[in-house]
């Protein structure tokens, strides 16, 4: 039996018959589940990096009209740089630092605002920026939450699963 912890509970794993399934532990019980895994940059990353996975390799995601949906399928944000072939950590939920050089059309994360996967590789944006809103007519294939921004540099991961957009 494994054990995790999600929304401040723990859960218990076993497997009846072939199926899996999660027991709740009890209330407001915490483990300490690692929310950092480790990587092969297929390309040089900058820290702060939106990242999906293909195989054992991490590359700058994208939610760009034309991409292959794998692209933004958003599995975390890098926690340092990385130059390709090396190892990279990429932090899966939790608090991450986000530079300037990973956010579009703005030099800073605006606090209480949500972030999504950008069409620009690698980076985040909020819906509504200069450079365009988060819209299929704005050149996005899909609408991607990546979580909210907890200070002008700190963002708490809490990735959402991808919204297709068709125009």
């Amino acid at each position: 039996m494994t054990e995790r912890a999600i929304f401040n509970r723990k859960y218990t794993s076993y497997t009846p018959s072939l199926t899996q399934v999660w027991i709740l532990n009890g209330d407001a019980v915490t483990t300490s589940v690692a929310s950092t895994q480790t990587f092969t940059a297929a390309t040089n990353l900058i820290q702060g990096e939106a990242v999906y996975v293909s195989g054992v390799y991490a590359l700058p995601a994208s939610a760009a009209s034309g991409v292959s949906p794998e692209q933004y399928q958003v599995i975390g944000i890098t926690s340092e740089a990385a130059t390709a072939l090396d190892s990279v950590d990429v932090n899966l939920d939790d608090t991450v630092v986000v530079s300037d050089a990973n956010i579009t059309a703005d030099t800073q994360l605006v606090p209480g605002q949500f972030y999504y996967l950008s069409r620009y590789d690698g980076q985040i944006t909020r819906y509504s920026t200069a450079s365009g809103v988060v819209t299929a007519s704005g050149g996005y294939a899909a609408l991607v939450n990546l979580g909210l921004a907890l200070s002008t540099t700190e963002l708490s991961l809490e990735i959402q699963p991808p919204v297709s957009l068709l125009s």
